[in-house]
């Protein structure tokens, strides 16, 4: 034998606000009004909102839920990076999204003497703050790139990126800004031995995108030379 569950009964709800609401005048207007100003002030609002919220589960609701909050997420979404992808020259490149503050515009740099050129550009003026601008190209000891700056929908250009961490701010230009990118650790590819030594030391992993290669680069080891470049 079966058992059978009984079917709950709807609720019964006097929906007067939606019947008359607070922009009703004269004759039409709700006389409670004149003392609570809004129908979210009404006690009757109120009483019919723990109505709902109070009435029985429906049959099988509790245990349904149950499962799919036990559910292991995806894999997809287990131990993922969140980066972003950006072209230096013609090197496509990565960073982790974690240090990045900000994306602008391209800005006037400020030169500073008595510094590392290939590294060290200058200041920048960052919403009212004067950030130290650095050469990334000089860092990863990269060639001017030939590709054509690109407008449009596929990518941002000519784009400046404040990055953060511990304490320490840097902006560096950048040609081009594709924007944010999930992937796996285990997505990285071993830096190739064609890849230039500067690059190679910074480079943590090769990601393939969009059928290009993108350099993922140490955020950590960027950042100790970065300060380093200033000492």
């Amino acid at each position: 034998m079966t058992d059978t569950v009984a079917p709950i009964a709807p609720i019964v709800i006097d929906d007067c606000w939606n019947r008359i609401g607070v922009w009703r005048r004269g004759a039409d207007a709700c006389p409670e009004l004149e003392r609570v100003i809004h129908c979210r002030n009404c006690e009757r609002y109120s009483a019919a909102g723990r109505q709902i919220l109070q009435r029985e589960l429906p049959a099988g609701y509790r245990e349904e839920w149950t499962q799919v909050l036990a559910m292991r997420k995806p894999q997809s979404q287990e131990n993922s990076e969140s980066i972003v992808i950006f072209r230096l020259g013609d090197e496509w490149l990565a960073i982790p999204s974690r240090i990045v503050r900000e994306i602008t515009s391209a800005k006037s740099v400020r030169r500073l003497p008595h510094t590392r050129k290939n590294i060290v550009k200058g200041l920048v003026n960052m919403r009212g703050e004067l950030q130290i601008c650095v050469s990334l190209g000089g860092l990863l000891d990269l060639e001017k790139g030939a590709q054509e700056r690109r407008f449009g929908s596929v990518g941002i250009s000519d784009r400046m990126i404040l990055i953060a961490h511990e304490g320490n701010q840097y902006v560096f230009p950048v040609t081009e800004v594709h924007g944010l990118h999930r992937h796996h650790p285990n997505e990285l590819q071993p830096a190739p031995a064609t890849i230039g030594k500067s690059k190679a030391t910074y480079t943590k992993g090769v990601l393939a995108w969009n059928e290009r290669h993108v350099a993922s680069l140490d955020a950590e080891l960027l950042f100790h030379t970065l300060n380093k470049s200033l000492t």
